[in-house]
């Protein structure tokens, strides 16, 4: 099954926001604080303005007090009084030309007071630091309270059994702590906005977002303004991977647009992508766990450290819900585990595919690793052993059927080690992951028009072909042959509210969706259209995923090959075979990514990898072709009976290359990136005599 936007993009034919030009639009380039924290003493415009074709600057005096956010609504549209973060928005620029913006805003002279600045979050949480924001819980949508202490943008706990008796029946038991980097989504469109003001007072936005009508309710709520005077304009997405569903600079886009009475536009060059714009949370994380000497887990304890950065408004509530269900796919009695995200003087954190998972599961997994090896157990065993069962009544995650164990083995089946080179030592490892799946709530309008029917769904293509999935699930329950089947994405004033694309939910929504048109015409066969709302209700669902990884490593300098990596998954039907393997393998090299190379590298607030050279995305020259073996047979959600697979394989990966390290090379490397560096200094100190 061919992907129905496939030639238009081979072609070139598709149009991105970038390639939107609108009647008598000039440009717009912003000005960025060069400093982590500092107060705004003065801004000098003059030197930009005579710059040729500069049609105005702006700065938060020209703006107000406004603030947005996807929840929280924290941010400022500019930098009101001081900044918090290297790459904040400090003015913006109109002109004629990009150029003419860009020269213009390179030559606006912001006067400086530096101030000290949080760093890390050890600084952020020491008892006597400075608070990043003098009052969080002040914001709407706030998800802290003065009590929470200085610092918190979110804190949550979760306590099972008695952590206290679990220890008494512990025979063995590890406490290690681990550490992720920051990491860009890595998309290829950058972020880019065309606003529009028209004479009516209606507001009208292109932009690449994955969640139309929640973006519309967070400008609104930012402008001050009724929803239905905002129109988004439908676009594809060059990328998203979590990335693409906030505001980020388009409420300012919109405000410049009504103030200078004519269309703006505003593409980001990549250097403020990688600088200045939501990427994934650098974490810390502890675990202890222990087991029994029959090698039964007993208990665990957690504390989940992530990097907010300077706002909390880049995020939904729940991005980090995954730290609490950590372990919940094992008979784990007695739990114990704090998570809370942190403010600090950095660029503000945001989404990437799965959040929050890539981080926790990294530690968890790894330290299962660690405890089986101390313990004795051959890591295999040892998780075959604690997995949970159908039947199970444990805390966390409810679900259906629990197909970890089937999963496991499907995947050590398909595992066959290959050769290394000479000198170098092979190791294997493994982990796994397991994650929910639910169905999007929607509106979706179909519209005959003679022999053919238009399908208008309410989110766009993100570049995942989930309109391609669209396209078979509504041909197949309308019984419309695929030529006379066109799939559209809507304006916002089209249809009403949804939820948008993401948390692997759009296929089951879609399939409840298309039942709900083919009732509704079965109610009503001469209906020209029909509109429909679905909220679906859906069984508690789980899947799989259980990756071994083989690696080989070079003693004498650390590097690091990965000869295969076999990715199995607990599946129930499939409906687009190509797209399913797409979105299995992608998210595996996205996980070889984050485990072997990828880093923003905060230093003194500022990623150093601030370009696309010096900021190593994995190519296929990298990574090997993962073997994937699907495990059939799952309950699955919906009419079309499936299971998520977009954000399953790009969790494991880390854990299991880093236990497969220490399976070659006998030394545990608990921070990402696993680095032939960091793998050799590991070597090193381990060779080092003992300290008497």
């Amino acid at each position: 099954m061919s992907r129905i936007d496939a030639r238009n993009k081979v072609y070139g034919a598709t149009a991105y926001t970038q390639d939107i030009n609108r009647p008598g639009q000039c440009y717009l380039a912003l000005v960025r604080s060069p400093w982590p924290h500092a107060r705004v003493t003065g801004i000098d415009t003059s030197r930009a303005r005579a710059v040729p074709g500069v049609i105005a600057v702006f700065t938060a005096e020209d703006l107000g007090t406004r603030r947005y956010g996807v929840f929280v609504r924290d941010v400022p549209m500019l930098a009101q009084d001081e900044v918090r973060f290297v790459g904040e928005r400090v003015a913006v620029v109109a002109a004629e030309s990009r150029e003419a913006a860009e020269r213009a805003a390179n030559l606006v002279d912001v006067a400086y007071e530096p101030l000290p600045a949080v760093l890390t979050m050890e600084e952020a949480l020491q008892s006597d630091a400075a608070p990043v924001d003098p009052h969080p819980w002040s914001y709407p949508g706030a998800l802290v309270k003065p009590e929470d202490g200085v610092n918190r943008q979110w804190r949550a706990t979760v306590q099972v059994g008695d952590v206290e008796e679990g220890w008494r029946n512990t025979a063995y038991r590890v406490r290690a702590e681990y550490f992720t980097p920051g990491i860009h989504q890595g998309y290829l469109e950058p972020h880019a906005y065309v606003a529009e003001y028209g004479p009516d007072g209606r507001y009208h936005l292109w932009m690449p977002n994955k969640s139309p009508y929640s973006l519309r309710k967070e400008l609104a709520d930012c402008l001050e303004i009724d929803p239905g005077q905002i129109e988004i304009h439908p676009v594809p997405l060059g990328g998203d991977f979590g990335g693409k569903g906030t505001p980020m600079d388009a409420p300012l886009c919109l405000w410049a647009a009504r103030r200078l009475g004519r269309p703006v536009k505003l593409v980001l060059r990549y250097a403020e992508e990688l600088t200045a714009t939501n990427p994934r949370h650098d974490a810390k994380i502890t675990i202890e766990v222990g087991c029994d000497a029959a090698g039964h887990l007993t208990a665990m304890q957690m504390v989940a450290r992530f990097n907010g950065g300077a706002y909390a408004g880049l995020k939904p509530a729940g991005t980090l819900q995954a730290a609490l269900t950590v372990g919940d796919a094992y008979r784990l009695p007695h739990v114990d585990i704090l998570a809370e995200r942190v403010y600090t003087h950095t660029v503000p954190r945001g989404n990437m595919r799965t959040p929050a998972a890539p981080q926790l599961y990294f530690a968890w997994e790894s330290a299962l690793d660690e405890l089986a090896r101390s313990a004795g157990f051959d890591p295999i065993d040892f998780r075959r052993r604690n997995l949970r069962q159908d039947g199970d009544n444990l805390w966390g995650t409810r679900a259906l059927e629990w197909r970890g164990v089937p999963t496991l083995e499907a995947a050590v089946g398909a595992f066959r080690p290959l050769p290394v080179p000479p000198g170098w030592r092979s190791g294997t490892g493994i982990a796994l992951y397991h994650r929910g799946t639910h169905a999007a709530s929607m509106h979706v309008r179909a519209r005959r028009q003679q022999e053919n029917v238009v399908v208008y769904l309410p989110f766009p293509e993100t570049g995942t072909g989930s309109h391609t999935v669209a396209h078979k699930v509504f041909a197949e329950v309308l019984q419309v042959a695929p030529e006379r089947l066109r799939i559209e994405q809507a304006p916002t004033g089209e249809l009403g509210p949804s939820a948008g694309i993401g948390g692997s939910r759009a296929t089951a929504g879609l399939a409840a969706a298309a039942e709900a048109i083919r009732e509704a015409w079965q109610r009503d066969p001469d209906a020209p259209e029909v509109t429909v709302s679905v909220n679906p209700t859906t069984e508690p669902v789980t899947a799989y995923c259980v990756e071994i990884a083989q690696v080989a490593v070079d003693p004498e300098t650390g590097a690091i090959a990965i000869p295969q990596l076999v990715v199995a998954v607990d599946v129930a039907e499939v409906i687009n075979p190509i797209a399913h393997q797409i979105q299995i393998e992608g998210g595996a090299v996205m996980g070889l990514g984050g485990a072997l190379m990828e880093d923003l590298a905060f230093a003194d607030g500022r990623p150093q990898a601030a370009n696309l050279a010096d900021y190593k995305l994995p190519t296929m020259a990298d990574v090997p072709l993962p073997t994937v073996v699907l495990v059939p047979g799952g309950r699955g959600v919906g009419p079309h009976n499936v299971k998520a697979v977009g954000e399953l394989s790009n969790v494991p990966t880390a854990a299991a290359i880093a236990n497969a390290i220490h399976d070659a090379v006998g030394v545990r490397v608990r921070e990402l990136p696993l680095t032939a560096e960091r793998v050799w200094r590991a070597l090193q100190e381990a060779s080092l005599p003992a300290a008497d």
